[in-house]
């Protein structure tokens, strides 16, 4: 009689638990291959995306300066401390020029789970970016 009620409640405790846990993250939780990439959105539902975790997976060599100068409108510091961040389409245009097969798995999943539900949810609150100097030519 007493042991369902204990069982119920370890749930319960364990449920709470990991609400409280992964509550900072709603929504917002995004992984590559097992590792985490730190995804913020500001008021125009712009995606910025930090580069260390960027580096970490594919390794590219542009520097924060070569990237500041190269999208200006793309590369932000952001974060207590700051750390350099690309927007979603800086960071789609940048990741198309490298030719890995890691950078073109890392290319399609930017593309998929960042940019593309970015964009759409522009379209949605009827947000239009600035013209982005960065964009290839279609």
């Amino acid at each position: 009689l007493l042991a369902r009620p204990l069982i119920d409640l370890a749930i319960e405790i364990y449920q709470a638990m990991r609400r409280a846990n992964w509550r900072g993250l709603d929504g917002r939780h995004y992984a590559f291959r097992g590792r985490t990439v730190h995804v913020s959105v500001d008021a125009d539902y712009q995606r910025w995306v930090r580069l260390a975790d960027i580096r970490a997976i594919v390794g590219f060599t542009a520097s924060d300066a070569a990237l500041q100068v190269t999208y200006p409108k793309g590369w932000r510091m952001l974060g207590k401390p700051p750390v350099p961040h690309l927007s979603d389409e800086a960071l789609l245009v940048h990741i198309a020029k490298e030719r890995s097969p890691e950078a073109v798995r890392l290319r399609l999943w930017i593309e998929r789970e960042i940019v593309f539900p970015a964009r759409r949810e522009r379209e949605r609150h009827r947000v239009r970016l600035e013209a982005l100097d960065f964009r290839p030519s279609d």
